[in-house]
């Protein structure tokens, strides 16, 4: 289930919406012919995944990195150009080295969050790290740039995306990352 969640987050950060995850989960040939109960089983619980609302309390562990993207911001009201589009990747780049830096990101049950470098014992001190508060079914780093986190499905990957720009010409909205839960 952990490559169907990541996936069909990497497909909501694209903006591609209607995939479910039943299609995601095997190719028509490798799901069988099963009978129409269990059919409709496997649509309902497709449906159910699609439509997960996560808690807090998904969100609370540590979590690393495992995948970047670019996606056109949501509330961009022109049509996007070649010019913003290679701005985003190189700026990409740049926060993939800083976000690299890091060996894994915790959020805290104390609404604290904390990037730790390679290396951190539980006692270091903090590098980059401040609080978080969780409404709408999201959680959200209290950072300049409006961070919020999402989970899609039961025990999936989470996905980070920005909620404001720093300048007026930046590229933060642009970015999309995923996040694997650590055991």
């Amino acid at each position: 289930m952990k490559s169907t969640s990541f996936l069909a987050s990497l497909c909501l950060a694209a903006g591609i919406t209607a995939l479910s995850a039943q299609a995601l989960a095997a190719p028509p040939a490798a799901q069988g012919t099963a009978g129409a109960g269990a059919g409709a089983m496997a649509a309902a619980a497709a449906a159910a995944e699609a439509e997960y609302v996560p808690t807090a309390q998904d969100f609370i562990g540590r979590w690393e990195l495992t995948g970047a993207g670019l996606r056109r911001p949501p509330d961009l009201k022109s049509p996007e150009t070649p010019e913003q589009k290679n701005g985003a990747a190189a700026w990409q780049q740049t926060t993939l080295a800083f976000y690299r830096a890091f060996d894994y990101l915790e959020i805290k049950p104390d609404g604290s969050f904390n990037f730790h470098q390679p290396g951190d014992g539980a006692a270091a001190r903090c590098v980059w790290c401040g609080k978080w508060t969780f409404h709408d079914g999201s959680l959200w780093l209290d950072q300049g740039t409006g961070p919020r986190l999402d989970i899609f499905a039961r025990q999936g990957d989470m996905r980070m995306s920005y909620t404001k720009e720093t300048a007026e010409v930046s590229y933060y909205k642009w970015l999309v990352w995923s996040w694997t839960k650590l055991p």
